[in-house]
């Protein structure tokens, strides 16, 4: 069954209720004004926590708001197989004070896999925060343009990749999650790419049999695979990977005052660092088990 599904609000104070179900569904919302929100149908909850359902596989969501104090509730339900088409989300928000929560295992079945999700926010105090379950997922964020804008993500699954971005603006913050002592996050990979002053990362990766990796680019005087640039000051970084075989973190950066904290530990397999730095004042403090 294939559904097309447009719609346009403008104005303020828009809000969308969605319970979907169906497979091959390309639904496409815009809202224009303040204080919009993508919600679930009235019913099914107490408040604008209760999340937008959309059931199915092969579906294409796409969400664009402008405007201040927007808000998504997104709950995905899907039952695709490691390999197969997942679902495609694109979520875009211009605009002030935005929140945005997107959760790809809604009904808790434990089976969310190959979905993309990509998200741009541009403003100030734009929180975005992620649930991510499943094998061969990818999860796309560009956050720029103003301060104190923030990603949460919680990846758990195998063969999951993650690339963010956070540009344009001072006091920038990250935490990120893959992985638990109970789901390892086998083969997963981190990508970030920062500019802007006081910036704060928090990366912890729990891995399995094939490691994990994190790569955050910056300086590249020797010629090196880091390239990408961190280039602001007053950055911390911390970075945790544990598993049975093969962690790698590649950090590059310029700046000053920045402190490092990085904790690895492979049981079976080898831990690899690699640390380009310029500027002055750094701290670092680097433990690897083997």
């Amino acid at each position: 069954m294939l559904a097309v599904v447009t719609i346009s609000a403008f104005g303020a104070d828009n809000t969308i209720y969605i319970n979907q179900s169906g497979s091959n569904s390309n639904i496409s919302i815009t809202q224009n004004g303040a204080g919009d929100a993508v919600e679930g149908v009235q019913g099914t909850g107490s408040s604008a926590t209760t999340p937008a359902v959309i059931t199915g596989n092969s579906n294409n969501v796409t969400v664009n708001q402008v405007g201040t104090g927007d808000t998504l509730q997104l709950g995905i339900q899907t039952t695709v197989a490691n390999g197969l088409t997942g679902n495609n989300y694109n979520y875009s928000v211009t605009g002030n004070n935005a929140t945005a929560v997107i959760n790809s295992n809604n009904d808790g079945s434990a089976t969310s896999a190959s979905n993309n999700i990509s998200v741009t926010q541009t403003g100030n105090t734009a929180n975005l925060n992620i649930n991510l379950l499943g094998t061969g997922n990818n999860f796309t964020a560009v956050t720029a343009g103003g301060s104190s804008n923030s990603i949460v993500a919680i990846v758990n699954g195998t063969n999951n990749t993650d690339n963010i971005t956070m540009n344009g603006g001072a006091s920038n913050s990250l935490t990120m999650t893959q992985g638990t002592t109970t789901t390892a996050a086998t083969n997963a990979s981190v990508t970030l790419n920062s500019t802007g002053a006081s910036n704060t990362f928090g990366l912890t990766q729990t891995g399995g049999t094939n490691g994990d990796s994190i790569t955050i680019g910056g300086y590249n005087a020797t010629g090196l695979a880091v390239v990408g640039s961190l280039t602001g000051s007053s950055n911390t970084i911390t970075a945790s990977q544990t598993g049975s075989n093969d962690n790698t973190l590649v950090l590059g950066l310029t700046g000053n005052s920045n402190t490092f904290t990085v904790n690895q530990t492979a049981t079976s397999g080898n831990n690899t660092t690699n640390i380009q730095s310029s500027g002055s004042s750094n701290t670092w403090n680097i433990v690897q088990h083997h």
